[in-house]
């Protein structure tokens, strides 16, 4: 695939499956044995990908997702994200704090044949964590 259909994929996983909230989608967006070393034990494949979704998402129900930037180099794409929603719900043993939040992370995924195949995150989880409360400011 070219860097633009790359960055189109990134693009439209972004909206549909985390925007639109369209897990059943994740079997079109990540390959069978999709994989992300920043979550370790994460089951592999679009079931773990949607699992992983499931649990932030009940943290975090009206989650939006922004891409900032985003950058292309042959089978990857990097993304600057910046994410937007209210803690409603438990998240890592916190409970809801009813704090909307604003935190960005950075994603790079692998393309390989059309689907995401390997994916590295690192979000800032110390400005989440302190919009929360679970960490003195």
């Amino acid at each position: 695939m070219s860097t633009e259909a790359n960055k189109a994929l990134f693009r439209r996983m972004i909206e549909e499956f985390w925007n639109q909230k369209k897990l059943d989608t994740a079997a079109e967006f990540f390959s069978a044995d999709t994989y992300s070393p920043s979550v370790p034990g994460l089951p592999p494949g679009p079931d773990g990908v949607k699992f992983f979704a499931q649990v932030f998402l009940a943290a975090f129900p009206d989650l939006q997702i922004t891409i900032d930037q985003i950058v292309a180099s042959g089978d990857e794409v990097a993304g600057r994200l910046i994410q937007k929603g209210t803690h409603k719900g438990d998240f890592m043993g916190i409970p809801a704090s009813g704090k909307w939040v604003e935190f960005t992370e950075m994603a790079i995924l692998k393309i390989v044949d059309g689907k995401i195949a390997v994916s590295w995150y690192q979000t800032d989880m110390l400005s989440l964590m302190r919009q929360i409360g679970a960490i003195p400011t």
